[in-house]
């Protein structure tokens, strides 16, 4: 794992910590906002067995997804992903259930994508977002994406968004 820790106005955006178990499970089994990354599971074993493989993919990858704290609150994960079926990194986001309509995944992302182009030395990123996913469109917007085309992911019907090159990078 990394010591990466980033830092906006109002977040501090930290790597997974088993003590992010309550938060992540409580959202991974109830939340309705799911249903466009593979919906809600009520099997504990299921929902750690996801818990966990964000803490390899920063053994591997050396990024994640963070986790994202306002006032040492866990409020959501923000942070890039690279599966092996991906054909790209990507920037991807989710808050937890009564954290929405505050920015604070626009905020996040946007330190991550920083983060992701000044450090990691990656270029434009990409979304994948379900075609349904209206509030993901929107802050896929708010950080000046734009939509490059259709896709299929993981069965389904996504649209990738891509997100602005850094400065000076085309």
């Amino acid at each position: 794992m990394t010591d990466t820790v980033l830092h906006t106005p109002r977040l501090t955006l930290r790597p997974p910590q088993q003590s992010d178990w309550p938060a992540v499970s409580a959202f991974m089994e109830t939340s309705g906002r799911l249903e466009f990354i593979g919906g809600t599971t009520a099997d504990e074993f299921a929902r750690w067995r996801a818990f966990l493989a964000g803490f390899g993919h920063w053994a591997l990858k050396g990024f994640g997804f963070f986790t994202v704290l306002h006032d040492d609150t866990p409020v959501g994960r923000v942070g890039l992903i690279d599966h092996v079926m991906w054909e790209e990194p990507e920037l991807g986001w989710h808050l937890f259930d009564g954290f929405e309509g505050k920015g604070f995944v626009t905020e996040a992302a946007l330190a991550v994508r920083d983060w992701a182009y000044t450090t990691l030395g990656m270029g434009p990123l990409v979304s994948n977002i379900h075609p349904d996913n209206a509030r993901s469109i929107r802050v896929a917007e708010r950080l000046g994406a734009t939509f490059e085309r259709d896709a299929t992911l993981l069965g389904q019907p996504s649209q990738v968004w891509r997100h602005p090159a850094p400065e000076g990078r085309a």
